[in-house]
């Protein structure tokens, strides 16, 4: 018999009609051919070959029920290369014509052959042009601050809004809502864990009223969208160490807006938020309704409890959790030595190929002995001065911060230009301007601190300083006790770098 294939994607004005198609190919259909069956595959891509009646054509082909095949176009029958040649193989193996009605050939002659070949590849790069507009458009207007997520995230509402004469959307906070996000976050921070939130917001007894069903894999994604974080220099400075592609300056971080993430992810098996690596961060233009210093606090735990298991709660090191490559950022854990017994550490950059540094056979004793001295130095200290924070929302502090950063880029970029500089004078330049930009970031340091001054909230530290003092008495868990409520973070290089101690007060 002779087989007509008619496909249709979408019905609407400008696309060719079914029984358009099927007219045309029956004007094809020689005299004699009256055995003629009709294969309609209506609202399928022609981008695979998953479409019902099309399986159906194929498996008349294999049974060698067909001896032609008749189609419109031949991007109806398939709009992929590949596709296509894997299928026109079937039809030469079951010696089964190939004919286009509009495109006037068939392959019954080596030329009509050659030119389907051309005219499929053409078809190709047709669609995969389109994509390419399609694709670009969308960054363009993601750049632009455009919200391109669809659906509002809870705690924000869509209103309309005009961007370059153009309709868009923008995100405001939602009242209703957004006190459930607060709510999720506040209780994040004060210890409990995912699961716990979870069953308080479906509890009964929870004393918000909101007619949702949460559970863990939404509130992790609420805890790590930063749609809701108020972007300062620091959160802009935590993207960039995850690998963020940044399309705004640091400068325009003020401590206001919140972000976007946008961009294909890499294989389904890639959470959204989690791994920041490659993909684009945009400065949106709605406000955020979470401070910065408390959404990069939930990060830092919600990492820690992704790259170690059982974070915090382990009997290896007192520092549980609270260790972090120098380099890349990710946390660091213990790894016992199978002959020598020493406790190594493990960079979870490196299980993520993101660090290529060696730490050079720094051991969690050296660690702990480092960290340990610099509390007891700091015991002292302790029992006299007043706790230091700076305040999230300070601007000063914020401009000062993303001025360190752009200093520090350029320093950067000048030790990469040292290195390949052969011209004395060249290089007499750049010591100079390198001797200037280290002067701006101590000035900057020193004027940072001098912000930190005038926020002094007095705490009593008598019972730490104390306890500091008999630090070699004290049980593993006392000692994990102590250290979570003085470090934030310790941070590690290799053994040539000394380590650093990230206190919080």
């Amino acid at each position: 018999m002779t087989a007509i294939y008619c496909r249709q994607s979408v019905d609407k004005k400008d696309s060719i009609s079914i029984e358009t198609q099927e007219q045309e190919c029956r004007a094809r259909l020689k005299s004699g051919e009256t055995d003629v069956t009709v294969y309609i595959d209506r609202g399928y891509s022609g981008k695979n070959t998953n479409r019902p009646d099309f399986q159906r054509l194929m498996s008349d082909v294999e049974a060698g029920r067909v001896s032609k095949i008749i189609v419109y176009k031949i991007d109806r029958m398939s709009r992929s290369v590949l596709d296509f040649e894997l299928t026109y193989r079937e039809l030469k193996r079951h010696h089964v014509d190939f004919v286009s009605a509009t495109e006037d050939f068939d392959t019954t002659s080596i030329t009509g052959e050659a030119v389907l070949r051309v005219i499929l590849i053409f078809a190709q790069l047709e669609r995969e042009t389109i994509q390419k507009r399609v694709t670009d458009n969308f960054y363009s207007r993601a750049e632009k601050g455009f919200f391109m997520a669809g659906v509002a995230p809870l705690g924000y509402k869509k209103i309309a809004d005009n961007i370059d004469g153009k309709k868009t959307s923008r995100l405001e906070e939602d009242a209703a809502t957004s006190r459930i996000v607060k709510y999720i976050y506040r209780r994040y921070l004060s210890g409990r864990t995912i699961g716990e939130i979870v069953s308080e917001l479906n509890s009964p007894d929870c004393g918000i009223d909101h007619g949702i069903t949460f559970y863990n894999v939404r509130v992790s994604r609420i805890l790590a969208n930063p749609v809701y974080v108020r972007a300062n220099a620091d959160v802009y400075s935590y993207f960039r160490s995850r690998g963020a592609v940044l399309h705004n300056d640091v400068s325009e971080f003020t401590g206001l807006c919140g972000c976007t993430v946008y961009g294909r992810r890499q294989g389904k098996t890639k959470s959204k938020f989690r791994d920041l690596s490659g993909e684009n961060i945009q400065l949106n233009r709605h406000e955020g309704f979470i401070s910065a210093d408390d959404w990069l606090q939930v990060q830092y735990r919600l990492n820690e409890n992704h790259a170690l298991k059982n974070t915090g709660s382990g009997s290896n090191s007192w520092l549980s959790g609270m260790t972090r490559c120098g380099f890349c950022g990710y946390a660091v854990s213990v790894v016992n030595g199978q002959r020598s017994g020493k406790r190594y550490v493990y960079c979870g950059g490196r299980k993520q190929h993101v660090c290529q540094h060696d730490k050079g056979g720094v051991t969690f004793d050296m660690i702990e002995d480092s960290v340990a001295a610099k509390m007891l130095e700091y015991a002292g200290k302790l029992r006299y001065h007043s706790a230091h924070r700076a305040t999230a929302d300070d601007s000063e502090i914020n401009e000062l911060k993303a001025h360190k950063m752009k200093l520090e880029d350029e320093i950067s970029a000048i030790v990469d230009s040292f290195a390949q500089a052969e011209n004395p004078l060249l290089r007499e330049r750049l010591n100079e301007r390198m001797t200037f930009l280290e002067h701006q970031l101590h000035e900057a340091d020193a004027r940072i601190i001098q912000h930190l001054q005038r926020a002094d909230t007095p705490v009593d530290t008598e019972c730490i300083a104390r306890l500091l003092e008999s630090w070699d008495g004290l049980g593993t868990e006392v000692k994990k006790t102590v250290a979570r409520l003085l470090i934030a973070q310790v941070r590690v290089w290799d053994k040539n770098t000394p380590i650093e101690v990230v206190f919080r007060v």
